[in-house]
């Protein structure tokens, strides 16, 4: 792991560029249209939450490389480790499931898709993977990622409620929490399937997190 902070910092100002023209993007600019729902939507607001923290981060880095302290970097590991998970998921179920309604040109020719929904998530992972300390990691991580996603669902569910019945605005962003259609069977569902799904990238993560720790610790047992 990497504990130049001269290093750290120029990753997180590329971060911080690129998030920069990702988070105008999201608001229609290069679209020449205002998208007024910007705030509707999982892929913006995880990547705002995540650019938020890493703002945070570069702030608390060019403090320590004022004072010339290296080292890990430090600023809020378990909101951090939720964060990836966090991302990471806006990364796989554009991907996965979202993606192939836009054709080819679309998807790589879009500013904000790119940046918001592959270039940032990427980046924001493989910072945490470079230059945080490893093999600190609780068990109990993994659980605490299905935090924010449900605040999520259920700040679109009660925006669902009020708005009128002849509205022309998104009620439901995403076709696995569109609640007309699918009913409560079908969306409950749905989110058990993600939270699951969540889960278990968080406790893949923490094996990765720990792999070093206990390699490290089983050497030390041989040894002795």
């Amino acid at each position: 792991m990497i504990k130049n902070r001269t290093t750290q910092l120029v990753f997180q100002t590329i971060y911080i560029t690129l998030a920069l023209i990702g988070f105008i993007a999201s608001l229609g600019y290069f679209d020449k249209s205002f998208n007024n729902e910007f705030y509707v939507f999982y892929t913006n607001l995880s990547n705002y939450i995540c650019m938020g923290l890493m703002v945070a981060v570069w702030i608390k880095t060019i403090k320590q490389a004022h004072r010339k302290e290296d080292g890990f970097v430090d600023t809020a590991p378990k909101f951090t480790f939720m964060c990836n998970i966090m991302i990471l998921i806006t990364f796989l179920v554009y991907n996965i499931l979202l993606a192939k309604d836009n054709s080819v040109f679309d998807y790589f020719t879009s500013i904000s898709n790119l940046l918001m929904h592959v270039t940032l998530p990427i980046i924001f992972i493989v910072h945490w993977a470079l230059f945080y300390k490893h093999g600190k990691t609780k068990w109990y991580y993994p659980l605490l990622c299905t935090i924010m996603p449900l605040i999520y669902v259920v700040f679109i569910l009660i925006r669902a409620s009020i708005l009128p019945t002849n509205t022309t605005a998104t009620v439901y962003p995403y076709f696995f929490l569109n609640l007309n259609e699918l009913g409560w069977g079908g969306f409950i569902g749905w989110i058990f399937a993600l939270l699951v799904f969540f889960i278990a990238i968080g406790y893949i993560f923490y094996a990765c997190d720990n792999i070093v720790c206990w390699k490290n610790k089983k050497r030390a047992n041989t040894n002795n």
